[in-house]
């Protein structure tokens, strides 16, 4: 914005030119007569050079917070249009894919695609759990002997009840005197009856022992405190 002028009147020749407002209390050389004089202006003059500067310096101010206001916009992160799976400028380009396999428990890579324990987390892709490391006390022998002795009992009493069985059925019928009072047990049902019932029992204790012996013959675990 150039500065205002206002006309100046030289006090040697008296001759009137125009002249830039901001030129108060200046020393300037008369064009006309070139006699050199301090430039004063009148009331009306010096209110107006004031509204100029006035102006001058607002828009300067102005000017100045426009400016500072480009830097900061300029500075300013720009937001991301894009979406966290696009990359680059063109979200319909392929893109590389990652087909490491990875653990479905933590997401971290498995040693290779048949792998089936996690060496991260533990996690078993078969059985779809994490394994978990356990602190166990030792079994000493005595502890496995009392664990499989009721096993070991259970065969002791069906050896038994077997060999009670062919004396009752074999050896004991030909016992009895036929005149005896006890002849009665020499009878087919009172034979067949212990028979039942030591049948019911040997199943309940070769049940037991199978189960001790065969599908649990160890102790049952102890953690560590």
């Amino acid at each position: 914005m150039a500065a205002e002028s206002t006309v100046i009147t030289c006090p040697e020749c008296k001759k009137k030119f125009k002249g830039k407002l901001d030129l108060e209390g200046k020393k300037i050389r008369c064009p006309f007569c070139e006699k050199a004089f301090v430039v004063k202006l009148d009331a009306a003059a010096k209110a107006k050079a004031a509204a100029a500067k006035e102006e001058k310096d607002k828009a300067d101010k102005d000017k100045a917070e426009k400016e500072k206001a480009a830097v900061q916009a300029a500075e300013a992160p720009k937001p991301n249009l894009l979406d966290d799976d696009d990359e680059g400028s063109n979200p319909y380009a392929a893109a590389e894919q990652d087909l490491t396999p990875r653990c479905p428990n933590c997401a971290n890579p498995l040693e290779s695609k048949d792998a089936v324990i996690c060496l991260y987390c533990g996690y078993n892709t078969l059985t779809r759990e994490v394994g978990r490391t356990e602190r166990l006390m030792g079994h000493t022998f005595g502890q496995h002997f009392v664990w499989l002795l009721p096993g070991m009992l259970c065969m002791l009493g069906i050896f038994v009840i077997i060999i009670g069985l062919l004396y009752h059925c074999l050896v004991l019928p030909g016992t009895f005197d036929p005149d005896s009072a006890l002849r009665f047990l020499d009878h087919e049902s009172m034979r067949l009856w212990p028979i039942l019932m030591s049948l019911s029992v040997l199943w309940s204790l070769g049940m037991f022992a199978y189960s001790r012996l065969i599908l649990h013959p160890k102790p049952p675990k102890v953690e560590k405190e």
